[in-house]
């Protein structure tokens, strides 16, 4: 299971995606059903996250036996259980190269489905602005591989499209942006 706000409208497109495939249709649950559901066989996979307050459930990280944190951020803080692996890579672009790089390496090829690379693919090009940050080699190395699995570049970035009304909300926002000792930005919507 997967532990996530399904009201999260920025998610929206990318959760209707994925749960259209049978074996995800009951995947996505609330940290309340997977309180529930935590037993002394869970494995946790906690995954882009360096700081427990932003956890979709803290609680459940301090309640699960066993726990595997793969991210991309600097380690912040010392962890209040040693995970039984901890593959943090501050080199990569993001959290969706390093998982795509397990892939490639464990799974035979052709077993990946194209959504779920496709869905990789959008959160490399979110991490790295559409390949213009942070993307290096191995980046761009995960990226070929999902495309070799199906990902659709054009499909991937229509998940983070902005409809006409957000797009005019966000402008409004920046446009009233006032600055104050040059480094501190303020903007009313």
């Amino acid at each position: 299971h997967v532990i996530a706000n399904l009201n999260d409208s920025n998610l929206k497109k990318c959760f209707d995606k994925i749960t259209a495939l049978p074996e995800y249709a009951n995947m996505f649950v609330s940290a309340a059903d997977a309180q529930d559901m935590l037993g002394s066989e869970t494995l946790l996979i906690i995954a882009d996250v360096n700081n427990r307050l932003q956890y979709e459930s803290p609680e459940i990280a301090e309640n699960a036996f066993t726990t595997v944190i793969i991210d991309h951020h600097r380690k912040k803080e010392e962890f209040k259980t040693q995970p039984a692996i901890a593959y943090i890579e501050p080199s990569a672009s993001s959290a969706c190269e390093l998982v795509a790089e397990i892939l490639e390496q464990s799974m035979p090829q052709g077993q990946l489905k194209s959504d779920e690379a496709e869905l990789m693919f959008a959160g490399i090009l979110l991490d790295t602005k559409q390949f213009s940050q942070n993307a290096g080699a191995r980046t761009f190395s995960a990226a070929l591989y999902l495309r070799a699995e199906g990902a659709n570049p054009a499909e991937a970035q229509a998940l983070f499209k902005t409809d006409l009304s957000d797009f005019m909300r966000e402008a409004r926002f920046t446009k009233n942006i006032k600055m104050l000792r040059y480094f501190i930005a303020i903007a009313i919507n």
